[in-house]
């Protein structure tokens, strides 16, 4: 799932909780209206109340009290009134008697809130209006045209005002206050479209790229054009870390550096080391003289014609000096023989092998691993007529074939004890007779193909 931005989840979280709290607000405002709305209306009925109560004991004591259906209608007609009456408490009805049709009469509920002492309103959203009854206590004033104690109750005026104007008033506020938010809202959220563009996104997409910059042109980012102090301090931190890795990275170039310069002598003085252990059997016989490192030399080229990659080149040319390493066991009289040995003598110097097979075999290391399979197999053949195993094809390690064949071509090149060089022609004719006998036949074929050049190089490496 694709990851969403930086932008898209602050505005989206602001949203959340700007709505949220839009709803709150606007519940709030619209319940304060409300409450407002409501304490108005009350407020002026109580004074409506308040008039009609002056206005009825003027009346009473004008005597025109038939004369008072005239003034309630004068005040419905000013002050939006629906409906006036007039109730006459127990006290007033004892006095006076029952109320007339003008009035309203009193019943138990009336008698009940009458009872209270408190104005009772009841508001009626759906017809909008709305009800209210006052209450009517005595007092000394009152005592001069009543005769009952002070704080009775004398009466109520019973009061339905319409309030369909409020109600207009109240929701076109709302309205005003929603469409207020709603732009405050818009107002939000571009601003901080905004300040997440300049201040966030800009800033890091920005410090990203000059990272990269900073670590592979090895510059320091200007830390001074970030606004925001946080992008400033990453900025600083991207630098110290750079160049804390800058340091490293030399070190660690310099420490490589230092470690392939001892491989390589490492791997020079076991090269060195490997050819001279090879030239301890030449030490003994003048007529083998250079032969440990021609063969050496031709079988890492030869190697490489045949298609081995570097590690197996590498590899040959190392081990491959110590592949007569066992002919340290043989006695000089036998390895010295000028004339044709018996076959006593002959089986003694195949034993060759196996002894430097016995001296290479318990390492672990690859090299003397490969070094001891060519000390033992370099006398195979490939038809399986060899020894010391009788070994054939691929079951002759590939390291032990090639030297094989760059022994015999270098032995049939040089004078032995036992012989005269062989001419070139003589060579040529050996291996074209022995291709898939004793050679492996593209072993064969790279060395003819490369004869003259093979020639050369043994005839250089002789002198």
């Amino acid at each position: 799932m694709e990851k969403r931005s930086i932008k898209v989840i602050t505005v989206t979280r602001l949203l959340q909780v700007f709505i949220v709290a839009t709803l709150v607000i606007v519940s709030i405002v619209l319940l304060s209206y409300r409450s407002f709305f409501q304490f108005i209306v009350e407020n002026k009925i109580h004074s409506i109340s308040e008039i009609i109560k002056a206005g009825l004991t003027s009346h009473m004591k004008a005597g025109i009290m038939d004369k008072r259906d005239y003034f309630l209608d004068e005040i419905s007609s000013v002050h939006d009134i629906k409906t006036i009456k007039i109730i006459r408490g127990d006290a007033v009805i004892k006095e006076y008697g029952e109320s007339t049709l003008s009035e309203k009469k009193l019943n138990n509920n009336l008698r009940a809130i009458l009872e209270k002492k408190e104005v009772y309103v009841e508001w009626k959203d759906m017809q909008s209006s709305v009800k209210s009854v006052v209450p009517y206590i005595a007092n000394s004033n009152c005592l001069q045209c009543h005769h009952v104690k002070e704080g009775t109750v004398l009466g109520a005026v019973d009061i339905e005002m319409k309030i369909d104007a409020y109600q207009i008033f109240v929701i076109k506020n709302s309205y005003v206050i929603i469409a207020a938010l709603l732009l405050f809202a818009l107002v939000v959220v571009f601003n901080m479209f905004h300040v997440i563009e300049r201040y966030i996104s800009r800033p890091l997409l920005g410090i990203i790229d000059e990272t990269k910059d900073a670590y592979f042109l090895h510059k320091n980012i200007d830390s001074s054009k970030y606004e925001s102090r946080e992008f400033e301090d990453v900025a600083l931190s991207v630098n110290s870390f750079n160049k804390t890795v800058i340091e490293k990275e030399n070190e660690l170039i310099y420490k490589n550096r230092q470690l392939q310069l001892l491989n390589e002598e490492i791997e020079s003085t076991l090269k060195e080391t490997m050819l001279m252990i090879g030239k301890i059997e030449e030490i003994r016989s003048s007529s083998t003289s250079r032969h440990t490192k021609r063969v050496a030399i031709l079988s890492t080229i030869v190697a490489k014609e045949y298609g081995l990659n570097d590690e197996q080149v590498k590899l040959i040319e190392i081990a491959s000096p110590l592949h007569d390493i066992g002919k340290v066991g043989i006695a000089d009289a036998i390895l010295n023989k000028p004339g044709k040995l018996t076959q006593d003598e002959y089986n003694i110097i195949k034993s060759h092998s196996l002894f430097g097979y016995n001296i290479l075999k318990n390492s672990k290391r690859e090299i003397l691993k490969t070094a001891a399979a060519i000390a033992y197999e370099h006398h195979e053949r490939y038809d399986g007529t060899g020894y010391p195993q009788g070994l054939k094809d691929e079951e002759i390690s590939v390291y032990a074939r090639i030297v094989a064949i760059v022994d015999v071509f270098d032995t049939l090149l040089s004078r032995r004890v036992y012989k005269e060089a062989w001419p070139i022609e003589d060579v040529i004719a050996f291996f074209k007779e022995q291709r898939g006998k004793q050679f492996e036949p593209k072993l064969v074929d790279i060395l003819l193909e490369n004869i003259d050049k093979y020639a050369r190089l043994h005839r250089d490496l002789s002198i």
